[in-house]
């Protein structure tokens, strides 16, 4: 082309007029100026969505949450990591599944590449993305976006298969049982080896869920279902290849925007804190008693509380949300899994307690000591209030999962922190619990015990005062290592291995994502939630005699796991009830 420019401006005219040459000389600055209009002309749509991604928004909510991958894919969680790669696109970088056989096995049949935004959890939400299939594989080309998800064996999905059938092309669900569409969907979704941009939007008061593909004006699939209230979000595909770039979530706010008509437009707010997500409750049970205040420190000091229905006292599950001690919410615990405990006959108390940032507001030292505190006096006023509620006080189990995990297990190892003559009724209470059952637990917060365990640590600064505004996690374990030997009586008070002593209760650890075998001073994928905390807590467990089952996918199992619970909600029904 530019060849062909240049003949035609430079040419022979000796025989030519001079109008000749003019007209020459403009067809060659018109050829020259389509050369140079071509590249941005040819400039694919996915281009296009990048340049304009940094104005998108909603203004019927607030985004929560924005990845262009540029800064690599720290705050994704994969069920296999190994499947999951940073990739170059031309000059853009984007996340993509490099394989379609996952190691990840999941419990019942649902997607095996997943691929979830770490310490996010909404409700009302929408969930805008570009993606591209990178394997051509005919009918079977697919891509998955997850929402509502609670646990690996509770939320929904939205597969957009090539050839639409009962198990392909629909919005699914996984309800502790293999996936089942709640569509009919008869429309095929046109993959080809282009990007394309997905949205989705979900309505939790409504139930009416949304999928759009490329026509944002009409959706591809909708329906109506409230069996899971707020959960996480993500990414991935059944057992296909895909590369996603681009992704905004947004918040909305209840009630205020319409499935077939709402688009994500111009943001004017600021985006929230990673992690807040929406206040919007899930679906659940009623609470017997509502934001019940047990301590006046802070407006948080809250739990909410399901009797259950029984004529003698009742066994009580305390729910202890995660966030990294610093989000969450109680309301994040739905039907799933209240119900279950109810149904067993045991009665449920979710907790709110105060962050790192509050406690370092107040001059809480170390920060860590209010939410752990606060727990603990949750679980008094619990007690003290045994009676009235129905509960055996001898029969309490407590579960969560990270920070939560964390802080279930300080209360299972720590003395009882009962103080029988104060004048305070409910100080008198004890705080010890008859077993704990936690998920993806951090147990210990000792900076050169995690990074002998797990070479990539960086959890754990900012529950000794190292938090501070633009600091990240990395920097805060770095001043953590450096100032460890000043820390370190409030180590060995608040790290759980720490506390562990015979006579202490059972305990059950769960790592649902650790799908490679942990190698003690090795990388992991996620190593905050890396089972090699569990590893190194089973270890000391055993050597004072306290039972301590440990369970991951990628774990051998050996003819005495038979005797393993499936999950945490056996467990704790198992040794609360004796069923």
């Amino acid at each position: 082309m530019q060849n062909a420019a240049f003949a035609i401006l430079h040419g022979p005219y000796r025989t030519r007029t001079y109008s000749d040459r003019y007209v020459q000389i403009a067809v060659g600055l018109l050829a020259f100026t389509i050369l140079m209009i071509l590249p941005a002309s040819s400039t694919s749509v996915h281009a296009q969505e990048k340049n304009s991604l940094k104005t998108r928004g909603d203004e019927q909510g607030d985004v929560v949450f924005r990845e262009d991958f540029s800064k690599g894919a720290d705050r994704w969680e994969p069920t296999d990591a190994a499947s999951w790669e940073l990739m170059q696109e031309g000059q853009n970088t984007v996340f993509g599944l490099n394989k379609r056989v996952s190691a990840y096995e999941p419990k019942v049949r649902s997607p095996h590449n997943i691929a979830l935004i770490r310490d996010l959890t909404v409700g009302d939400v929408a969930i805008e993305f570009s993606v591209r299939s990178t394997k051509d594989t005919g009918n079977h080309r697919d891509c998955c976006v997850f929402f509502g998800y609670q646990d690996p064996e509770h939320f929904y999905y939205v597969h957009l298969g090539a050839k639409p059938d009962p198990a392909s092309g629909q919005i699914m669900i996984v309800d502790g049982a293999p996936r089942r569409p709640l569509t009919q969907n008869t429309r095929p979704v046109p993959w080809d080896d282009q990007w394309h941009r997905v949205r989705l939007e979900r309505h939790i008061n409504s139930g009416k869920i949304a999928i759009y593909f490329d026509a944002m004006d009409e959706p591809l699939m909708q329906v109506e279902d409230k069996t899971f209230g707020a959960g996480r979000v993500g990414i991935g595909s059944f057992d296909d290849q895909n590369a996603f770039d681009d992704i905004e979530v947004v918040a909305l706010k209840p009630q205020t925007s319409t499935v077939a008509t709402a688009k994500i437009k111009s943001a004017k707010t600021k985006a929230q804190p990673q992690g807040q997500g929406t206040k919007t409750p899930p679906a659940r049970p009623t609470p017997t008693v509502a934001d019940y205040v047990y301590a006046q420190d802070s407006p948080r000091q809250k739990f909410d509380f399901w009797k259950a229905q029984s004529e003698s006292p009742t066994p009580l599950v305390l729910l202890i949300h995660g966030g990294g001690w610093k989000g969450g919410d109680k309301t994040n615990y739905g039907n799933v899994p209240i119900k279950k405990y109810l149904d067993a006959g045991i009665s449920v108390a979710a907790i709110n307690y105060r962050f790192i940032d509050q406690a370092m507001e107040q001059g809480v030292e170390p920060p860590v000591r209010a939410p752990l505190h606060d727990a603990a006096r949750a679980l008094q006023t619990l007690r003290y209030k045994a009676t009235e509620w129905n509960i055996d006080p001898n029969k309490i189990g407590a579960t969560g999962s990270s920070a939560g995990a964390c802080t279930s297990l300080w209360l299972a190892f720590h003395d009882d922190l009962a103080d029988p003559n104060n004048a305070d009724p409910v100080a008198r209470q004890s705080t010890r619990l008859s077993c704990a059952a936690v998920v993806g637990a951090q147990t210990s917060l000792d900076p050169n015990q995690l990074r002998q365990w797990i070479s990539n640590s960086i959890y754990g600064g900012h529950a000794f005062g190292f938090a501070a505004k633009g600091r990240s996690r990395e920097a805060e374990f770095e001043l953590l290592i450096e100032n460890r030997e000043k820390v370190l009586p409030w180590i060995r008070e608040y790290s759980p291995i720490e506390l562990v002593s015979a006579g202490d209760p059972p305990v059950y650890l769960e790592y649902p994502k650790q799908t490679k075998a942990p190698t003690l001073g090795g990388k992991e994928a996620d190593p905050t939630h890396s089972a090699m905390y569990g590893v190194g807590l089973q270890k000391r467990c055993r050597e004072v005699g306290v039972d301590c089952q440990l369970v991951y996918p990628a774990m051998e199992r050996r003819q005495e796991s038979t005797s393993l619970s499936a999950d945490s909600q056996e467990f704790l029904i198992r040794h609360l009830t004796g069923r």
